[in-house]
């Protein structure tokens, strides 16, 4: 290989090393220095970087999935397309910047500090406007953020679903198109924030300062808004109410759709026609599924947020890791369902049918085997549980108060 492609290709190689390097002979008592090094799709998954310096350090597309960067200095550097899911940014400061498209989902960000700022050269002065903490088009969806300085920060299109963003500072924060769907925004400071078609659905803003927000076509359908400062902000331009309304089945992509009508005749005809369903990683967040036949059905990791199950036959599903944040599956038939691992914090659960059901093999005989409904490692925080007889199912793990 000769010519640019395989210049970049050493080039890469000889930053690998450099990395290397510096990681192998890293005293793990002193903060690592990778202050403005250039380190795209560097991998440092896992990696103890406890007050590293990293100023103005190219991180574009890194692995930085359970990094322990507590108290790290990521002062203008750039993180866009970084995977930052689980890593540990408690008291990081991440002013100025950028991680647009970046993965902090379940990351936390406590007491972090993500202001505005600029990256100043030799002999530069400082002048003008500080630059913006540019996280558009992130996800941080259930990261825990509380007390985070955000202020300012533009967070237009991102996802922010279950995030925990208690008394965190927005003052002047760009949240227009974000979502912001059952988050805790408990005291938080929104003053002057942007919300123009945020969707706010199921989110807790008790004792949250709203003060000149601009507000137009946010979505508050079941927002909390106990003790909210609302001066200055017009709900008369947001869409109010109780009720998260949902989508019909047909809405879905024929690829969605298919999957589960082709589901329900395999379960009518047992097995003669259609064929099982497998929707693994799926998103059917808010659709209406209630009274339908989905026995044996495989929504592994899948969203259903807000999702409407009530009264569906769901024996033997798979619901392992599925995010089922506050849907109804009220008087489903779960016998036999798996739930492990799965988010049904603010589900509501109320009369449903669980228990232990009979195995049978593919001639359809019975094996002698039965299988419970386990909720076990499952998460349900504030869930309605009324009626259900959990005694009969597995829950070692699971998170019930």
């Amino acid at each position: 290989m000769t010519g640019p492609k395989r210049e970049l290709i050493e080039i890469s190689r000889e930053k690998l090393a450099l990395l290397q390097r510096i990681l192998d002979e890293h005293d793990p008592d002193e903060p690592i220095n990778l202050a403005r090094m250039d380190l795209p799709k560097a991998d440092l998954a896992g990696r103890m970087l406890r007050r590293a310096r990293m100023t103005g350090t190219n991180l574009s597309h890194a692995n930085l999935t359970t990094a322990d960067l507590t108290e790290a200095d990521l002062f203008c550097a750039n993180l866009n397309h970084a995977n930052m899911e689980r890593a540990n940014l408690t008291h990081a400061v991440l002013r100025g910047a950028s991680a647009r498209h970046a993965n902090f989902n379940h990351a936390r960000l406590v007491d972090a500090d993500c202001r505005g700022g600029v990256m100043i050269g030799a002999g530069s002065s400082v002048g003008g406007e500080l630059e913006v903490t540019d996280f558009s088009n992130c996800v941080a969806e259930y990261a825990t953020a509380t007390r985070a300085n955000l202020s300012g920060v533009d967070l237009s299109g991102a996802s922010l679903i279950g995030a925990d963003l208690e008394n965190a500072v927005l003052f002047g924060a760009n949240l227009d198109h974000a979502d912001l769907s059952f988050t805790n925004l408990r005291g938080a400071d929104l003053s002057e924030a942007k919300l123009t078609k945020t969707r706010l659905i199921g989110a807790d803003l008790t004792g949250a300062n709203l003060k000149n927000a601009q507000a137009d076509q946010a979505i508050l359908k079941g927002t909390i808004l106990d003790g909210a400062q609302l001066t200055g902000f017009n709900l008369a331009a947001c869409e109010l109410g109780g009720r998260v309304d949902t989508y019909e089945l047909e809405t879905l992509s024929a690829e969605l759709w298919g999957a589960i009508t082709d589901h329900e005749l395999w379960v009518e005809s047992t097995g003669k026609q259609g064929r099982a369903g497998s929707l693994i990683e799926k998103v059917l967040s808010y659709v209406d599924l209630s009274g339908r036949n989905l026995s044996g059905m495989n929504f592994t990791g899948c969203k259903l947020i807000g999702a409407c199950l009530d009264g569906a036959q769901l024996v033997l599903c798979n619901f392992t890791r599925a995010d089922l944040m506050s849907a109804s599956l009220v008087k489903a038939n779960l016998k036999g369902a798996q739930f492990v691992g799965a988010n049904l914090r603010r589900a509501n659960l109320d009369g449903a049918i669980v228990g232990s059901i009979a195995i049978r093999g593919t001639s359809g005989s019975l094996t002698g085997r039965f299988q419970a409904t386990s909720l076990s490692n499952a998460n349900l925080v504030g869930a309605s549980v009324m009626n259900v007889a959990l005694k009969k199912c597995v829950t070692e793990g699971a998170l019930l108060s």
